[in-house]
């Protein structure tokens, strides 16, 4: 049965319908289709369905010839039908120019009304079975080549003899689906709409609204306007009731069960070109990062296509967070989520404009793919811990909620992933005056007080109480906006801009403002918040003993300065007590104090003052000239004291001296760094170019033991290796995750790694 399906103008056009089910048996023994996944609003997807490019003509004549085996005596099938065909001019917005020729293959005119039409010509190969039966009949008749698509085939009168032809009504029926999207507007069914589809040509079966969200299933209405009801969908391969109609659904069914399934992702690449498109109605947009495509997830992983689909759809800018819905609405999306804007400004902080080229269009359709979220906001909190003011298209890290309040932004903010702004650039961070913060990517602690940064040691941070009062981390990229301090935190402060000088410990602050330590400190100037969260317990005097939190080494505090104590005994006999009271501090401080004349003891450097030559002694009667402080600092043996020559003469030199940062103890190999020995296993030791120094056990225990080496080390720059075969690979901050696989860096001085021969990047 074909009917007359009216324009919406007033005007009519004669289409074919395809109401009735074709008598073909089914392809497959089992059916491919499941009658739920049948969506009326969504019959095949338009990048599917205006696929010129979709089959060659050898492509198409395989799939003919595999669905019949062999034609009955006499007839002719459509695989090996072939005709001659007279060419087409091209007609604007629906067909390119068709070149005819003689004796052409059905797979041929198919492939060529596709490509010149841009249909797919898969869902040609469809249409003809759904019409006519054509690609799975036997013995098809002459009259069903003349009628192939059903073009121009009323229900309610004779079938048009002009449009008559295999070629004809081939070419007719594509030309249409692209009239049917040049002009929405001037057909019954149109896509972005609700639309009353009719059941069944018998008005008294009534209508069912849809929303139709593509104009491929507009035009398959427009083309057979009617949807399948209940009946026809459950008996998915066979008949339904007197109301069921069975144009679309068959569409759909032999389009799944030959082809797969009819619809797409909106984001869209080809075989042989990786780069992915997101495409809405006739534009594509190019998706230049993972964080992009992974913000468009809600839309489906990219599909495949071909080039001549892509190619006939126009380029835009490069697809970004931010789009527009056909209503004018503006949402910023991130992990499949959508957050409104409500205002230009807005959208301009977050990176974006509210001119054409600051965001991305898309179709209503699409947008309901993502959730709502929230109203955007200038505060953005992330799920991995960092949050941001944005501010005209840049990020400003905020510590922490005091420093939102501080900034007068109130409390509260909206929560997305790090990768929602990680296109933006940084700008100076939102932080409150006097905190301890650490890097988000090295985890090294920072002291921020009066504009300015103070870098800090593990050791320092630890000693000193500021570790337990850490106020948060910031990125880097935040941390590069404040200055440097002039001077090393040394542990000392002042509060408040007071006289009074105190030393911070993590037992509480001592007031130093006599003696030695006084006399060598810098204090820094800190807000009254930080430093009368510390408890004052006493005063530091000469007489105090002190030692660095990286040494065993003892020092007892006189006016003149700090003088080291060799041993236990010496020690208990200063203090008067077998239990001596022993303050740690932070290596900066005991480094800043002046020293006086010490005992000798291993692990301690020397010197005379005849002899610039620093020694330090090893073990109970050696000593190893040092060749620079760059060796000893790394594995923490800090300062050196003057003895007297015939006190030095009493400990033999080792040949070779100290002249690397690599170390034997107790058989086993080390690297030094950051004032510690990482241990080097035997298959690693071949990574490092350095000579190994043996140091005697009792040296070797006046330093600390870190974690062992790991294949990696960070220089002061920020910069990362791997070392491989006696060389660093650098490791570029976008490969840094892959590479690491989870492993960790140590940081070294830059005279380690440039002992080390430079390789290829990793």
């Amino acid at each position: 049965m074909k009917i007359r399906a009216t324009i919406a103008s007033g005007l009519t056009l004669i289409l074919a319908v395809g109401l009735l089910q074709f008598t073909a048996a089914p392809q497959k023994a089992e059916a491919a289709a499941v009658a739920s996944q049948f969506n009326p609003g969504m019959i095949i997807s338009d990048a599917l369905f205006y696929d010129g490019g979709a089959m060659s003509a050898s492509a198409v004549q395989n799939f003919l010839n595999s669905q019949v085996r062999a034609c009955a005596a006499g007839a002719t099938c459509l695989k090996d039908f072939r005709q001659d065909t007279a060419s087409r001019p091209a007609v604007a917005g629906r067909c390119a120019a068709y070149p005819g020729a003689g004796n052409e293959s059905a797979a041929e005119i198919i492939a060529k009304v596709g490509a010149v039409c841009g249909i797919s010509q898969k869902a040609l190969i469809v249409l003809l079975q759904k019409e006519q039966g054509l690609v799975t009949a036997t013995s098809p008749s002459a009259g069903k080549y003349q009628i192939a698509t059903g073009y121009a085939c009323p229900d309610t009168a004779a079938c048009d003899s002009q449009y008559f032809g295999f070629f004809n009504q081939v070419y007719s029926a594509a030309s249409q689906f692209k009239r049917y999207s040049t002009l929405p507007s001037a057909f019954n069914h149109v896509a972005g709409r609700v639309n009353n589809v009719r059941l069944h040509p018998n008005a008294a079966c009534g209508s069912t609204p849809v929303l139709i969200q593509n104009a491929a299933t507009a035009g398959l209405y427009n083309y057979t306007p009617y949807q399948p009801n209940a009946s026809a969908m459950a008996n998915l391969y066979g008949t339904g009731d007197a109301c069921a109609s069975y144009g679309n659904r068959n569409f759909w069914r032999y389009y799944t069960d030959w082809f797969g399934s009819t619809t797409v992702s909106s984001l869209l690449r080809t075989v042989d070109n990786a780069l992915v498109y997101l495409v809405s109605g006739d534009f594509k947009y190019p998706v230049r990062t993972p964080e992009i495509y992974n913000a468009y997830s809600a839309l489906g992983a990219a599909s495949m296509v071909s080039q001549t689909y892509l190619d006939s759809l126009t380029t835009l800018h490069d697809a970004k967070r931010i789009i527009r819905a056909p209503g004018g609405a503006i949402y910023f999306i991130d992990s499949a989520i959508k957050t409104q804007f409500d205002s230009c400004d807005m959208v301009a902080d977050y990176g974006g404009s509210c001119n054409n080229d600051g965001y991305v269009n898309l179709t209503d359709g699409q947008v309901a793919s993502f959730h709502t979220g929230p109203i955007a906001t200038q505060v953005l909190g992330t799920r991995e811990g960092a949050r941001y003011f944005l501010d005209n298209g840049t990020k400003r890290e905020v510590l922490d909620n005091a420093s939102q309040v501080a900034a007068n932004l109130g409390l509260g903010f909206n929560v997305l992933t790090e990768g929602a702004v990680s296109a933006l650039p940084y700008g100076a961070p939102l932080i409150r005056d006097s905190v301890v913060v650490t890097s988000r990517e090295g985890g090294s602690y920072n002291l921020l007080a009066n504009g300015v940064r103070y870098p800090l040691s593990t050791a320092t941070a630890s000693v000193s109480g500021l570790a337990q009062r850490w106020s948060g981390a910031l990125h880097d990229g935040s941390l590069g906006f404040i200055g440097a301090a002039p001077t090393v935190f040394d542990n000392t402060v002042r509060i408040d801009g007071g006289t009074d000088v105190h030393l911070l410990t993590d037992g509480g602050k001592y007031s130093v403002s006599q003696g030695s330590i006084a006399a060598a400190s810098r204090p820094t100037t800190i807000a009254g918040e930080l430093g009368n969260s510390y408890a004052t317990v006493g005063t530091l005097a000469d007489g105090s003993f002190v030692k660095a939190s990286n040494a065993a080494t003892v020092y007892m505090l006189t006016p003149t300065g700090a003088r080291s104590i060799s041993a236990w005994p010496t020690l208990v006999a200063l203090a008067k007590r077998p239990d001596p009271t022993i303050l740690t501090l932070a290596p900066e401080v005991v480094a800043a104090i002046p020293k006086g004349p010490p005992t000798l003891a291993p692990g301690l450097m020397y010197r005379t003052a005849g002899d610039p030559g620093i020694y330090i002694v090893d073990g109970a009667s050696n000593r190893l000239h040092v060749g620079s402080f760059e060796y000893t600092t790394a594995a923490g043996f800090l300062g050196w004291s003057y003895a007297n020559q015939a006190e030095l003469d009493t400990y033999a030199v080792t040949p070779g001296g100290y002249n690397s940062f690599g170390v034997v103890c107790n058989g086993a190999k080390y690297v030094a760094a950051g004032g510690s020995l990482h241990a080097v296993s035997e298959e690693k030791a071949g990574l490092f170019p350095f000579p190994w120094t043996p140091l005697a056990s009792e040296t070797c225990g006046r330093t600390a033991i870190g974690a062992p080496f790991g294949d990696f080390i960070r220089i002061d720059s920020g910069e990362i290796y791997l070392l491989s075969g006696g060389k660093k690979l650098y490791v570029s901050a976008d490969r840094l995750a892959f590479v690491m696989g989870g492993g960790t860096w140590l940081q070294v001085p830059n005279g380690f790694a440039a002992a080390i021969p430079n390789g290829p990047a990793a």
